[in-house]
């Protein structure tokens, strides 16, 4: 459905609402009084994207007429939504627009803090500041002259590496584990029991999977003098929202366990394959980290994306030296892509020390299914009386691993004696 039609349908939601409770000759209850209020919010919101929209389509249409259109501000009409950030979009709302006109002097002690939800975007508004991996090679200075660095890039995490994309809610899914290729020259039938003429059979080794909608949520607490001021608080709520998710999603994308209301993560994923070394040192470690990539390019089409590790092995092999005392890498004063032969290396606390993850990390994919929501209220333990609001934001999606033959998971085992 397109706004309008997002927009209609949510009316006429809320119109259904009140029609039901007429009918029945009773006043709303408190649940249907709060979803109207939800409903309403986020029509709010699609009224004033419409807006902007049509707004921005009248200028373009006034800049074609006069002859004077760009290349720049057609792709500022396009963008102008995807570059308001997350905070200001919250900001903005009708919501806590209306909860700041009727406190604009901030909320005494005591006084009741309810912001509604807020739909402030979608999963890909969450990721847009990413910047997807197009070469095996990241972080790379492709050109650099003395004291100007022309090509800036931030930090990889796992969520730079992984797929993303949309669903309708839970889902079944069937994960590929293994492939025997069988394909060869088939000669012509010398007689009807020529075995050779057999046409060739590649098996696939498979198993169920279920893809499950989990909520990611976290919750911060700011005082309600912060609250009021909308301009730091949207600031604060850029910082902490993607600090906040960034850490829950890469914490389950690994480690989940797949009970207890916990997605499956990489290392508890039956098919993923595995890479034991049992010398200590980066150099065992480094040499392992080979092996692990073999197993995944010997694939038909695998490919290494790039390795993730530990801090404390990142440090380890920045440290490497020679015999005489040489760093083998860049060294303390040097700058240079940070890769493990020739992949990228990607630091991540949420890996254990000697333990490494590399593969296609493309086989992994977040699904969102609702987008990201804040809500604001101080009905928290003696939040009011203290003058504080707990602010939580959720993200509800699904994760799935379609592959986990292309990933391998390389740790330090113990010596056999």
């Amino acid at each position: 459905m397109n706004l309008k039609e997002q927009l209609a349908a949510l009316v006429k939601g809320m119109q259904s609402i009140v029609d039901t409770a007429k009918a029945a000759g009773r006043d709303l209850t408190a649940e249907e009084a709060t979803d109207i209020e939800a409903k309403a919010a986020e029509a709010t919101e699609l009224r004033d994207r419409i807006a902007r929209i049509a707004k921005s389509e009248k200028s373009l249409a006034d800049l074609v007429q006069h002859g004077k259109a760009d290349d720049t501000a057609v792709k500022d009409a396009e963008v102008e939504q995807d570059e308001v950030p997350l905070g200001e979009r919250f900001m903005k709302s009708s919501p806590y627009q209306t909860w700041l006109k009727e406190n604009p002097s901030g909320a005494g002690q005591g006084t009741p803090i309810q912001i509604g939800t807020v739909r402030i975007g979608s999963m890909k508004d969450f990721f847009s500041n990413r910047k997807a991996l197009t070469s095996p090679q990241a972080r790379v200075q492709a050109i650099r002259v003395p004291t100007v660095d022309l090509v800036e890039r931030p930090e990889l995490s796992l969520l730079d590496l992984i797929s993303r994309g949309q669903t309708g809610g839970n889902f079944e899914y069937v994960q590929v584990t293994a492939v025997t290729r069988n394909a060869r020259i088939v000669p012509e039938a010398t007689s009807g029991t020529d075995a050779a003429a057999l046409k060739p059979v590649s098996e696939l080794t498979t198993q169920l999977a279920d893809a499950k909608v989990y909520t990611y949520a976290d919750g911060y607490d700011v005082t309600n003098q912060l609250l009021a001021d909308a301009p730091a608080f949207a600031s604060y709520m850029d910082q902490e929202l993607r600090y906040s998710l960034d850490s829950v999603l890469e914490d389950k994308l690994l480690n989940g366990s797949g009970v207890s209301g916990e997605p499956k993560g990489i290392l508890n994923t039956t098919g993923v394959q595995a890479v034991e070394y049992t010398e200590s040192g980066p150099k065992p470690f480094v040499r392992a980290v080979r092996r692990g990539i073999t197993k995944v390019t010997r694939l038909r089409g695998g490919s290494v994306q790039a390795v993730l590790i530990n801090p404390e092995d990142e440090e380890a092999i920045d440290l490497m030296e020679d015999n005489d005392g040489r760093f083998y890498g860049q060294g303390p004063f040097g700058q240079g892509p940070g890769t493990l032969w020739g992949r990228p290396r990607v630091v991540s606390e949420q890996v254990e020390v000697g333990q490494f993850i590399l593969g296609d990390f493309r086989q992994i994919a977040l699904l969102d299914r609702e987008g990201l929501s804040v809500q604001a209220f101080n009905q928290h333990k003696d939040y009011a009386q203290r003058n504080m609001t707990y602010v939580r934001a959720e993200l509800r999606a699904a994760q799935v691993i379609w592959k986990p033959a292309r990933l391998v998971v390389g740790a330090r085992g113990t010596v056999e004696g």
